[in-house]
């Protein structure tokens, strides 16, 4: 009798996480395009005046996850948001992307949520919008992310923090047309080379009011070092002109020779020490210059974590909330007394 139960309980236990794969695998099959006819055959074409559509998922696997969402906290997100997979143009480009917004009614701040990787390599799946875009939504926020151009479909080619970074600012015109969103209250915040990116849009806009770096890049020069292969098989087939044009190229990257340029927002840059992907120290040579130039910044290192700060996932997203509800929601003026923190 024992044994029955015993199993019974195992095949239920067995059942409920395999309807949670499941439904995982079905909500990353939604916003996933192998190339840019299967993008132009969901979405069709843009009329003239037009640069967003929206296509929201709503199939059986994101109706099981929000089902779970009732159950299990780490699905609460899922069952209080609306996910969207979107197709914008970007200087006369079709690219995709992703939104995230509340389901309840109402006007919200934005942010511009940037990925990391390169190409396909790191795009926007299920499991990234959850962990990165998913929390803020829920916090009461419009969140918006790009896969670049060149990516999951979209027209064009990936630069790696070239002509692609106008892919993130041209998410600044779609926010207007999401009626949710407040205009008024934009922050952008990135991960790994959504960082690089983050920092390059700074440069270039004054229309965010906070931002919020996770393991950026901040020197690629730094990058290029610590891993040679980068070189060979991402730099070069991906950055115009890289092998004429190294040097100039790589410092058009390298957030450490133009920081004075930024936009000044309070910047929130939380890096992990054992980060064996982008390293720990280019963090640390930025916040030095920061701290040079009076900029209003934090620096939170986490001791024992990595790349992806995955020790310390709950800790990272309060920090980000509560940064962004500060200067971005409640838009007070910057008042950090302390610039670092050590996370042991």
């Amino acid at each position: 009798m024992v044994k029955k139960i015993l199993l019974i309980f195992v095949v239920i236990i067995g059942t409920f996480f395999a309807l949670i794969v499941f439904g995982n695998s079905l909500a990353n099959e939604e916003i996933s395009y192998l190339n840019t006819v299967e993008l132009k055959d969901a979405f069709g074409k843009f009329d003239s005046n037009k640069i967003l559509k929206t296509k929201k998922v709503a199939g059986l696997g994101y109706g099981i996850l929000s089902f779970f969402g009732g159950v299990l906290p780490s699905y609460k997100s899922v069952k209080n948001t609306e996910l969207y997979s979107i197709a914008y143009k970007s200087n006369g480009l079709m690219v995709s992307g992703n939104l995230v917004v509340p389901k309840k009614e109402g006007k919200y701040p934005c942010i511009i949520f940037n990925r990391g990787g390169n190409r396909d390599y790191g795009k926007l799946s299920f499991s990234l919008i959850k962990k990165r875009m998913l929390f803020l939504a829920e916090q009461g926020y419009v969140v918006i992310a790009s896969n670049y151009r060149g990516n999951n479909g979209g027209e064009g080619k990936d630069e790696l923090g070239g002509k692609d970074v106008q892919d993130v600012l041209n998410l600044i015109p779609v926010l207007s047309k999401i009626n949710k969103a407040d205009t008024s209250q934009i922050g952008i915040y990135g991960h790994s080379r959504g960082g690089m990116m983050t920092y390059k849009a700074l440069r270039e806009s004054n229309k965010f009011k906070a931002a919020v770096v996770l393991a950026g890049t901040a020197n690629a020069f730094t990058t290029v070092k610590n891993r040679p292969g980068l070189e060979k098989s991402v730099h070069s087939q991906i950055i115009p002109n890289y092998k004429e044009d190294k040097e100039n190229q790589l410092k058009k990257r390298s957030v450490v020779f133009w920081d004075d340029q930024l936009s000044r927002v309070p910047l929130l840059i939380l890096h992990g020490k054992e980060d064996k992907l982008v390293s720990y120290d280019q963090s640390v040579e930025l916040t030095e210059k920061l701290e040079v130039n009076k900029f209003p910044f934090q620096f939170v290192s986490y001791e024992t974590d990595n790349h992806k700060l995955s020790k310390n996932r709950k800790d990272v997203e309060e920090r980000i909330v509560e940064w962004f509800n500060k200067y971005l929601r409640d838009q007070q003026v910057f008042d950090e007394q302390d610039k670092r923190i050590v996370i042991k």
